[in-house]
């Protein structure tokens, strides 16, 4: 007699294949983006703010504060699945073999359906469709500093407090790279205290990955672009930074479109939010010969702040 138990000892090897598959795939972006689990429908992403330079104390009068405040981003999860049928007839004829692949290709698929989401952040991130909580795409010149709270889920820009810019209009060079580093250090918080940051990191289109090689790679301890004031080959102030190509397909950067990020700071502030991390159900049905799998999983993605990266490109 044929029982069930063929179906049991199935997950043992589609959960397994599927669990290592995501993770192997995920792993590429994982210097560049932080997760959170949820438990409600809708999950806020905070920027930075605070209460700003503490003043001067008299001995006798205690000084009030107000936190001054930066933006929410406001993340709604949407839910993700496909379905695999395995036949006993498979399972038996090559049951170790076909259960791997099964669980893998699963992996594989909801891994790159949350990778693809999370190019696609980079790809819209001039698009003035796509907004973040300030109101503004990811990459713009006119970031609002501050909010002055929030109507509803609204938080409306503080005019007083100006404005900021995470664009450089520049091609991707050496030049390029220390510029953005410039400004980004040159930036404030909404509480108006210096924004501490470490531009560490790289992202680049697969066209522009070559040159990235020659500018990070291990023999570049040396500049490969000339120096302007000596027309010599000096120190590479880059050397030592490291990069990651952001595209893929029709998604992420593309052509001349590079960018340069704080990559503690943007694993705080650009997440994937789970309300169910990517994972293999096993489907009870009547059909004592079918064994259904699903890859399921419930996440969005977003970002808080835009301090934390400059976008570059010609």
């Amino acid at each position: 007699m044929i029982g069930t138990e063929w179906k049991t000892d199935n997950y043992k090897f589609v959960g397994k294949a599927f669990d290592y598959s995501y993770a192997n795939r995920m792993n590429k972006l994982a210097a560049v983006i932080g997760s959170k689990n949820s438990k409600s429908i809708d999950y806020e992403i905070a920027g930075t703010g605070g209460y700003g330079e503490l003043s001067r104390y008299d001995g006798t009068n205690l000084n009030n504060g107000k936190m001054s405040r930066g933006f929410k981003t406001i993340i709604t999860p949407q839910e993700y699945s496909k379905s695999i049928d395995i036949t006993y007839k498979q399972a038996k004829v090559d049951k170790l073999g076909e259960c791997r692949k099964v669980g893998k290709r699963l992996g594989d698929s909801a891994a790159m359906t949350v990778y693809l989401h999370i190019l696609r952040c980079f790809a819209r991130a001039f698009n003035p469709k796509y907004l973040g909580g300030d109101g503004k795409p990811w990459a713009a010149e006119d970031h609002p500093v501050a909010s002055m709270g929030s109507q509803g889920r609204l938080y409306v820009p503080d005019p007083e407090a100006g404005t900021f810019s995470n664009i450089l209009k520049k091609s991707f060079s050496v030049s390029a790279i220390t510029e953005a580093q410039t400004m980004a250090n040159r930036m404030v918080t909404p509480d108006g205290l210096p924004f501490l940051c470490e531009m560490d990191t790289v992202l680049v289109s697969p066209e522009l990955e070559e040159k990235a090689k020659k500018i990070f790679g291990p023999e570049a301890k040396l500049t490969p672009e000339k120096d302007p004031e000596s027309d010599i080959n000096g120190a590479n102030p880059v050397y030592g930074m490291k990069y990651i190509v952001v595209g893929g397909g029709n998604d992420g950067f593309t052509g001349d479109q590079w960018a340069v990020c704080d990559r503690n700071l943007m694993q705080e502030l650009f997440n994937i939010v789970y309300i169910t991390k990517p994972t293999d159900i096993q489907s009870e049905l009547d059909n004592p010969l079918i064994d259904k799998h699903t890859a399921y999983v419930d996440f969005g993605v977003g970002w808080g702040d835009a301090r934390q990266i400059i976008f570059g490109r010609a």
